[in-house]
C-alpha cells in the first residue's frame, strides 16, 4: 500500500510542477525548482493522497537539518513515515553530486529507530540539461543506465553521455542503501507540438528503510 501510494503521488507531482511552473516562469526555466518548494510540494501531495483514502497523515522539516544543503522532510500517517530528500541539481558537478549523498546518509543517522512505522526514503531533484558533459550524464548516473527515450532526446538535441559511476552505487557503499526504485520524469511539454521536453528532468528514487 505504501509503494502504491508514493507511485501514485509522483505521477500526481507531475501536475504540481506545471502549476509551479506558471506561477514562476520564467525563473523555474532557469534555475529549477528550489529544494523548500520541492519538498514541501511533494510533502502536500503525499499528504493529499492519504486524504484521499480517508487516512490521516503531516509533515515537518527536519529542523536540524538547515546546515544542509538539502531539504529534509518527513511525512507522518498512522501506519506510514516518509522522509523526503530534496535537491536542485542545479550544478551536475561531483561536488553537488556528492552532497546529495552525504546528506541523504546524514538523515539516516537521525531515523527513529525506535518507531516501528513502515519507512521510506523518497529522494526528490530536478535538472536542466545544459551543454556540458557532466549536465547531459545525470540521466545515466541517477538511472545507472540511459534513459530508455533516448532517440527523443537526440530528436531534440541533446545528445546524452554515459557516466562513470551512478547514484544508487554511490548510495549503497556510503550510507546502506539498496533495491531503490530510480526513475525520471519529464512534466513540461513543448507548446508546438505536446511532445515532453526531455531538457528537464525530474527526478525521484525511492528506497526501504529498515528499523534495524
Amino acid at each position: 500500500m505504501l509503494d502504491e501510494i508514493i507511485s501514485q503521488s509522483l505521477r500526481d507531482f507531475q501536475s504540481d510542477c506545471l502549476r509551479f511552473c506558471e506561477q514562476h516562469y520564467p525563473t523555474i526555466h532557469n534555475r529549477g525548482m528550489k529544494e523548500s518548494h520541492l519538498g514541501k510540494a511533494l510533502s502536500r501531495r503525499l499528504i493529499h493522497s492519504y486524504k484521499n483514502i480517508d487516512i490521516p497523515a503531516s509533515f515537518v522539516q527536519l529542523e536540524d537539518a538547515s546546515s544542509l544543503k538539502q531539504m529534509v522532510f518527513r511525512v507522518d500517517s498512522p501506519d506510514h513515515q516518509i522522509y523526503i530528500v530534496a535537491h536542485n541539481l542545479i550544478s551536475a558537478n561531483v561536488a553537488c553530486r556528492r552532497g546529495l549523498v552525504q546528506d541523504t546518509c546524514w538523515m539516516l543517522d537521525r531515523l527513529d529507530a525506535n518507531d516501528n512505522k513502515e519507512k521510506r526514503l523518497i529522494i526528490i531533484s530536478d535538472h536542466w540539461i545544459d551543454r556540458s558533459a557532466a549536465s547531459k550524464s545525470i540521466p545515466s548516473w541517477w538511472l545507472g543506465h540511459q534513459p530508455i527515450h533516448l532517440p527523443e532526446f537526440i530528436a531534440q538535441g541533446v545528445k546524452l553521455v554515459d557516466s562513470p559511476n551512478s547514484l544508487a552505487v554511490d548510495l549503497q557503499a556510503d550510507c546502506r542503501l539498496h533495491d531503490g526504485m530510480h526513475r525520471i520524469f519529464h512534466p513540461f511539454h513543448r507548446h508546438r507540438d505536446g511532445l515532453p521536453l526531455f531538457k528537464y528532468l525530474l527526478l525521484s528514487a525511492v528506497y526501504p528503510l529498515s528499523n534495524d
